[in-house]
């Protein structure tokens, strides 16, 4: 589909200020209607992620927070691969055999859209018209 999430080297960094870069290609955003260009930002966004840990409170005894590394360290930022990878036919074959899959089903249970396998086949078939 032409995207990439991507954190930059320490050149880019230079070159740019900035610390992530997103690309997606202008072909295919135009095709793509409001709603699935909002989906596919999110889905890009999601793939970066930013070091964290729990500390005590300093201002509620016996309470924890979680405490982000700064936005501007670049060890603070990291490229997160996807939740599940899996092809279909296993699943179909084999149902939900490994537990991130297990959550990953259980997240689509209660996602208010629902797709199934064909409409994921309709849709592949579809982008391959265009």
């Amino acid at each position: 589909m032409g995207r990439e999430s991507k954190k930059c080297t320490t050149f880019e960094r230079h070159m740019t200020d900035y610390m992530l870069f997103l690309f997606i290609n202008k072909e295919a955003w135009k095709l793509f209607s409001s709603e699935q260009r909002e989906e596919l930002v999110d889905h890009e966004l999601c793939h970066f992620s930013r070091t964290s840990w729990e500390e005590p409170d300093p201002k509620i005894e016996g309470k924890w927070i979680t405490v982000y590394g700064t936005v501007d360290d670049p060890d603070s930022w990291s490229i997160r691969e996807h939740d599940v990878e899996e092809f279909s036919d296993i699943i179909d074959r084999h149902g939900l055999w490994e537990t991130g899959i297990e959550q990953f089903a259980a997240a689509v249970r209660e996602a208010e859209h629902q797709m199934n396998f064909e409409d994921v086949n309709r849709e592949t078939k579809m982008q391959r018209v265009k």
